[in-house]
């Protein structure tokens, strides 16, 4: 289950998923602050890092 990197909310479900290059990439946007984040997960399906879409910035490492 994913976190929003904002508030701490969790997120059961990804609104989108999708491979790039050696990750699967699962993007959410929390039900409480309306924050866009993605998680990438590697070829293990263990967890990578986690990018949030910041207004002027575009995607930024959380």
């Amino acid at each position: 289950m994913a976190k929003c990197p904002a508030c701490k909310a969790e997120n059961p479900t990804p609104t989108k998923t999708w491979k790039y290059g050696a990750f699967t990439v699962e993007a959410y946007t929390c039900k409480n602050c309306q924050t866009q984040y993605r998680e990438y997960y590697n070829k293990d399906g263990k967890y990578s890092f986690t990018l949030k879409l910041e207004k002027g910035k575009g995607y930024i490492k959380a």
